[in-house]
C-alpha cells in the first residue's frame, strides 16, 4: 500500500466522513430533536461498549479516552461532584486537551501493566500543568504582557497550550498514521468544536457520535489484525479460507515461493530476509487478471483467479515472475556508517552489492467437483514439480 494511498485511507477519510457526518446532524436538527431525551442517554450506552472492546483488543488509550470523556458527561449530566470542588470550564478544556495530546503520544498497551501507573500519572499531572498555567496567566499578566511583542489577550494567553497541542497532535498523526491515531485526532477535534462552539450540536450528540468512531476503529483495527499480514500487509490465510466461501465452481489456485529462501536469510539475516518477504509482495500485489493475493505462510503466496482456467492466468503469472527476478536488491554494508564522510562516497560505493530473488509457481483450476483443498493440494504438486526442474518458472 502506497503511503499516499494508507493517508487517505485511514487519515483524510475518517477525517471528512466525521466532518460530513457532524455537518449533516447540525443541519438535520430539527428532526432529530424530538428525540433528544432518548440521545441524551445515548453516550452512557456507547462510550461504555467502546471501554469494553477497547480493554479486549488492548486499544488502551481509547478506553482511557473513553474512561474519561464518560465521567465527564456524567458529571456534566447528574453532577457526583459538590458545588465546591466543581472545576471551572477553561480549566477543564485546557487539562482535557493536555490529557488528549498525552495519549496521542503513548503507545497501546496493556491496561494492567506498569505503563497504567504511568498513564495515571501523566493524567494528574496533565491537571497540575493545566491550572498551574491558568494560574501563572492570571497573576502575572503584567510580566507577560511586557515579554510579547505584541498584545495579545488573556484568553489566547490561557489557550496558547492548546495550540500547541493541536500541533503535536497533527504532526504525530500525519507522522504515524493509522486509524486509533486519527481517532485521537477527531477526539481534539470535538473537543475543541465543543469549547468554541457550545451550542451548535448537544454533547451528547457529540460524545455519542466519537463513541462510534471508537467502535468502528476498534472492529476495523481488529478485522485487520485477523485477516492481514502484518508484515506483507497482503491478506493472510484466514481470509483466504474466508474467501473460498465466495468463490464460483470455476477457478484456479496458484501456489508461489520464494526460492531458497532459508539460504538467503542465513546468509544475510532476517531483516534482508523481512525485505525481501516484503518486495515480493509488493510484486505480487500488482497481478494482474483479477487475481487475489495472500499470505499463506513463510515464504509461500497463493494467488486465486476467480472464474478462470489455468491456460488464461499463466501470461498473468509470468509476468509477476520475471517483474520479481528482474528486480535487483541493494546491500549496503553497514560499517560504512563508522567511516567518515570524506569517504562515505567511496566506501558506500565499493560496499553496495545487489542480489535478486526468484519464485517457482505451481497452479491448477477446480475440475470436476474438487473441494477447494484439493485443488489447492494440486497447485502444491505442481510447485514441487517448478522446483524439481530448476525452479524460478511456472508449472501447471
Amino acid at each position: 500500500m502506497s503511503a499516499f494511498y494508507h493517508r487517505c485511507r485511514y487519515f483524510f477519510l475518517p477525517l471528512l466522513a466525521t466532518a460530513f457526518s457532524l455537518g449533516l446532524l447540525q443541519s438535520t436538527q430539527t428532526s432529530w430533536q424530538v428525540w433528544q431525551g432518548n440521545i441524551n442517554e445515548l453516550p452512557f450506552w456507547l462510550l461504555m461498549t467502546a471501554i469494553a472492546l477497547a480493554l479486549q483488543f488492548n486499544r488502551s488509550r481509547l478506553a482511557y479516552l473513553a474512561t474519561l470523556l464518560l465521567l465527564f458527561y456524567t458529571n456534566s449530566q447528574h453532577p457526583f461532584l459538590p458545588a465546591s470542588l466543581q472545576l471551572n470550564t477553561q480549566g477543564i478544556f485546557l487539562t482535557g486537551t493536555l490529557i488528549i495530546t498525552c495519549f496521542s503520544l503513548f503507545k497501546d498497551r496493556g491496561l494492567l501493566s506498569p505503563h497504567s501507573l504511568i498513564r495515571l500519572f501523566a493524567i494528574c499531572l496533565c491537571f497540575a500543568m493545566a491550572y498551574g498555567w491558568l494560574w501563572g496567566v492570571e497573576h502575572f499578566q503584567a510580566q507577560i504582557n511586557a515579554k510579547l511583542p505584541l498584545t495579545v489577550s488573556p484568553q489566547m494567553q490561557a489557550l496558547m497550550p492548546a495550540y500547541l497541542s493541536g500541533v503535536l497532535i497533527l504532526t504525530r498523526t500525519i507522522w504515524q498514521t493509522n486509524l486509533v491515531n486519527t481517532s485521537i485526532l477527531i477526539t481534539f477535534a470535538i473537543w475543541i468544536f465543543h469549547h468554541i462552539f457550545p451550542g451548535h450540536l448537544p454533547l451528547s450528540v457529540l460524545l455519542s457520535a466519537l463513541a462510534v468512531i471508537y467502535l468502528f476503529t476498534i472492529l476495523i483495527d481488529s478485522y485487520f489484525l485477523a485477516y492481514r499480514d502484518e508484515l506483507t500487509g497482503l491478506a493472510s490465510r484466514r481470509a483466504l479460507y474466508n474467501l473460498v466461501l465466495s468463490l464460483g465452481r470455476r477457478y484456479s489456485v496458484a501456489m508461489l515461493d520464494i526460492d531458497h529462501f532459508k539460504k538467503f536469510n542465513d546468509t544475510y539475516g532476517h531483516d534482508v530476509g523481512d525485505q525481501v518477504l516484503k518486495l515480493v509482495a509488493a510484486k505480487l500485489a500488482r497481478v494482474s487478471g483479477g487475481g487475489k493475493v495472500f499470505r499463506y505462510g513463510g515464504e509461500e503466496f497463493t494467488i486465486v483467479f476467480s472464474r478462470k482456467d489455468t491456460d488464461s492466468v499463466i501470461e498473468h503469472l509470468e509476468e509477476v515472475r520475471e517483474s520479481i527476478e528482474e528486480y535487483r536488491i541493494v546491500l549496503r554494508d553497514d560499517k560504512r556508517k563508522r567511516s567518515s564522510k570524506a569517504k562515505r562516497n567511496t566506501a558506500g560505493k565499493a560496499s553496495k552489492k545487489t542480489v535478486s530473488v526468484t519464485i517457482s509457481i505451481g497452479v491448477a483450476e477446480r475440475l470436476g467437483g474438487d473441494t477447494f483443498e484439493q485443488t489447492m493440494k494440486r497447485a502444491d504438486e505442481a510447485l514441487y514439480r517448478a522446483k524439481k526442474k530448476g525452479r524460478n518458472q511456472v508449472c501447471t
